[in-house]
């Protein structure tokens, strides 16, 4: 995407507004600093610069461990929600940080209601599109780029692919979680 800066934020052609990469960077300091405020034990290898990656379509953020120090990621898209969301997305990644919560176990949950309760962020282990306050469009993109589904003939879970995977070429040597057969259908 091409984009214009201005204070703070960036413009595109078309008029849409983003935040620039040092807003967002201070934004990681503050929330750093909120969940300390909290006794979140927050470790100090945490990278002080976000990445924007411009190529998830649905994931909103993640936080990786490289080199002995925490990355935090989020997605380009992301940026043309309202801050208070995307530091509700910093938040949710910084946690991960955090010993012990590199899932979404019962220490996480613990540090994302002390962080929700304190300050009115909305941290969950997923979110929709439509909470963090975009358009749903990105959800219909992926939904219609569908085209195969393998489905268990127990439990009748279903594992929607937008491609032809190793699974699919060798369906009988995998089974689904509950141990049933897996089948492959093709929309």
């Amino acid at each position: 995407m091409f984009y214009v800066e201005q204070k703070g934020f960036l413009q595109n052609k078309k008029g849409k507004t983003a935040m620039d990469s040092e807003r967002i960077n201070t934004i990681l300091k503050e929330v750093i600093k909120e969940a300390q405020d909290l006794k979140i034990p927050v470790p100090k290898n945490v990278n002080g610069k976000i990445t924007i990656n411009p190529r998830p379509k649905k994931r909103f953020g993640c936080c990786k461990l490289k080199d002995r120090e925490f990355h935090i990621e989020i997605s380009e898209f992301v940026l043309a929600t309202d801050e208070k969301k995307i530091r509700g997305i910093i938040a949710h990644e910084i946690l991960h940080a955090c010993k012990g919560c590199q899932n979404h176990g019962v220490r996480w949950k613990e540090y994302a209601e002390k962080m929700n309760a304190r300050y009115d962020y909305n941290i969950k282990r997923v979110s929709s599109f439509q909470e963090v306050g975009l358009e749903a469009e990105q959800e219909k993109t992926s939904a219609d780029k569908i085209k195969y589904i393998i489905k268990c003939q127990k439990c009748g879970r279903e594992y929607p692919r937008q491609r032809f995977t190793c699974v699919m070429k060798k369906i009988n040597a995998y089974r689904c979680q509950c141990g049933g057969k897996l089948t492959l259908i093709r929309k």
